[in-house]
């Protein structure tokens, strides 16, 4: 009888490589299904982490960096309070090539990757997990799904559907030759036509920002975008010589999905809903469920249990639901508390004091 390979993992980001790296460095033998040529989201996401989140994933960032970060502005109607540390707290990197690297020590740990595959069907046998992607058909005693929000793994496999008021649609262009930027602060704007999220800016150098917003409202998209780039802090930004580099759309998950194991199939990073609802930022939450997973298998192809989904829930179940419930306070709250708050939080001197003890965990991540 041929012997069943250990495990698949469908989907080549940050995720996928992180899984795929742990679970060869525990000697388990694993192949990375990637639909495109290349690992990784191709820059759709703002590259911002906080520094001590990104050194916990585990990945080697140092050449990624393109920033460096000490605090924020904080917009509201017409109010601002700024919040500046004396050290680093938060990095932008270049996404595509964290993405890269993160494959690349997978690929170094053992593991396998076979690109241009994109999974078509799905099933489960007593004794494996049979998958089909772009026509080649691989068995694998656990398979992993890794895939995004939109998870062809999920969909095939027949967890629980995410409805649409789990996401935030996110909207983000990056410009060259923009004006009055600071590289050491990001900006973030709490105003009513941000819905159930906020907008941003992110300083990449002098002259270069990443310029964005997400809602939950999806059809109001293009007038948000219209309404968010005439704001006069943007269009102070934003002159004659500004050039659109490249811009995106796309998904974030903002909960938890019901159900992240289904047998032996496991869903990792936003394909489970793993990412902070305060902020839409997955990679730290991501990282520590795909050691997680690999744990896990690596326990059940021993002989024990494939406990994925009550190991990952007593880690990292507290600490989402907690992000969910600063959400859901945040969406509550009446739009016109932010103007005033800020202006109180300045009058006061609590900027500084959120300088001292804060580390930007909240903004990026």
């Amino acid at each position: 009888m041929l012997k069943i390979p250990d495990c698949v993992v469908v989907g080549g980001s940050f995720s996928g490589s992180v899984t795929a790296k742990h679970l060869a460095g525990k000697g388990v033998g694993v192949t990375v299904l990637e639909e495109h040529s290349l690992p990784g989201k191709f820059h759709k996401c703002s590259g911002i982490f906080s520094k001590k989140g990104l050194a916990a994933t585990g990945v080697d960032y140092t050449n990624t960096v393109l920033n460096e970060v000490r605090g924020a502005v904080f917009h509201s109607g017409g109010r601002t309070a700024r919040v500046e540390r004396s050290e680093t707290v938060a990095l932008v990197c270049n996404r595509q090539a964290l993405d890269e690297q993160a494959a690349k020590e997978a690929r170094e740990a053992g593991a396998a990757f076979d690109f241009n595959r994109h999974v078509s069907s799905l099933g489960q046998s007593v004794d494996a997990v049979h998958v089909t992607a772009s026509g080649n058909d691989y068995s694998s005693r656990v398979l992993v799904g890794c895939d995004g929000a939109q998870s062809a793994v999920a969909r095939s496999a027949g967890f629980p559907v995410m409805r649409p008021q789990d996401f935030v649609l996110a909207f983000e262009a990056e410009y060259s030759g923009c004006a009055s930027l600071d590289r050491r602060l990001v900006e973030v704007f709490f105003e009513p036509c941000f819905k159930g999220f906020f907008g941003w800016v992110i300083p990449v150098n002098e002259e270069t920002a990443r310029i964005g917003f997400a809602t939950s409202d999806y059809a109001s998209l293009q007038n948000v975008k219209q309404e968010f780039f005439g704001f006069p802090r943007i269009t102070e930004m934003l002159g004659k010589k500004c050039v659109n580099c490249r811009e995106f759309s796309h998904l974030i998950p903002v909960r938890v999905r019901e159900k992240t194991q289904l047998g032996r199939v496991l869903l990792v990073g936003d394909a489970a809903g793993q990412v902070k609802a305060t902020t839409g930022g997955g990679i730290v939450f991501n990282s520590q469920a795909a050691r997680i997973a690999a744990k896990s298998i690596k326990q059940f192809l021993d002989g024990g249990e494939l406990d994925y989904e009550t190991a990952w829930r007593k880690e990292l179940g507290k600490p989402l639901a907690a992000h969910r419930a600063l959400r859901k306070l945040y969406n509550a709250l009446p739009s016109a508390v932010f103007p005033p708050a800020l202006a109180v939080s300045s009058a006061l001197g609590l900027t500084g004091l959120v300088s001292r003890f804060g580390d930007m965990d909240y903004v990026v991540v």
